[in-house]
């Protein structure tokens, strides 16, 4: 699952990028991150992309397994991209939902900017539509809990932007998970553009994407999510 949903991450792209490939990140070794994180086990590398790496882990002392994302290194050292990685993460971790994929933790070391989060084992819901195990039935199940679980986001002043089947995951238990919050953008009460994203950049898959996301970036609020679901929906 948590395979799933790094692999979602690597799809991610600017609209103004075209076709331009995802750069290639070098995760770092299993060693280092054992002395950079001793309070963790890690347990094996699970995917990896423009956005980082992603490894299974385990907390010892909670006997839990973990999620831990790793954000290239180059980004820990652009003020900018720490200061809106932290927002976002601040943003994520405000989210308490049994339908949203949790953040644990998140902070820097040695250069390293990273994310602990829930792990999710089983699949996404693009897998389980090319697998053909994903019923009509089950779609009506998923459908209101893939609702309920965005409008808190929305109520909570948070934006997907990237609602796609591949952040959508299903756990072993058939379990609803909404990831990768990553490109949230945190809107203030007052419906204030948020000053981390006023540029010009467009992230978000183009298939699922609302017009606003291309033509209006600035102006883009949780009607895009709903358009984006929409889209998820017609092809279940």
């Amino acid at each position: 699952m948590q395979r799933a949903m790094f692999n979602s991450e690597a799809d991610m792209h600017s609209a103004t990028d075209g076709q331009n490939e995802t750069p290639h990140v070098i995760a770092p070794a299993i060693d280092e991150l054992e002395r950079l994180f001793p309070q963790l086990e890690i347990l094996e590398l699970i995917g990896c992309g423009g956005m980082g790496a992603v490894y299974k882990a385990r907390q010892p002392k909670l006997n839990r397994l973990v999620a831990l994302k790793i954000l290239p290194r180059d980004a820990g050292r652009d003020p900018k991209f720490t200061e809106r990685f932290a927002r976002e993460a601040r943003a994520l971790a405000s989210l308490s939902h049994p339908n949203i994929v949790a953040l644990h933790d998140f902070g820097e070391t040695d250069g390293l900017c990273y994310f602990v989060m829930e792990y999710v084992a089983g699949t996404n819901l693009r897998e389980a539509l090319r697998c053909g195990k994903f019923s009509s039935s089950d779609a009506l199940e998923v459908v209101p809990r893939i609702c309920d679980a965005l409008q808190y986001a929305h109520e909570e002043g948070i934006v997907h932007r990237d609602i796609k089947p591949e952040n959508i995951l299903l756990d072993q238990r058939g379990r609803i998970k909404i990831a990768d919050f990553g490109l949230a953008k945190l809107l203030t009460a007052e419906g204030e553009r948020d000053c981390l994203t006023a540029t010009r950049q467009v992230v978000g898959t183009p298939h699922y994407m609302a017009p606003e996301q291309t033509e209006r970036p600035l102006e883009v609020d949780h009607r895009a999510d709903i358009y984006s679901l929409g889209v998820v929906f017609y092809e279940m």
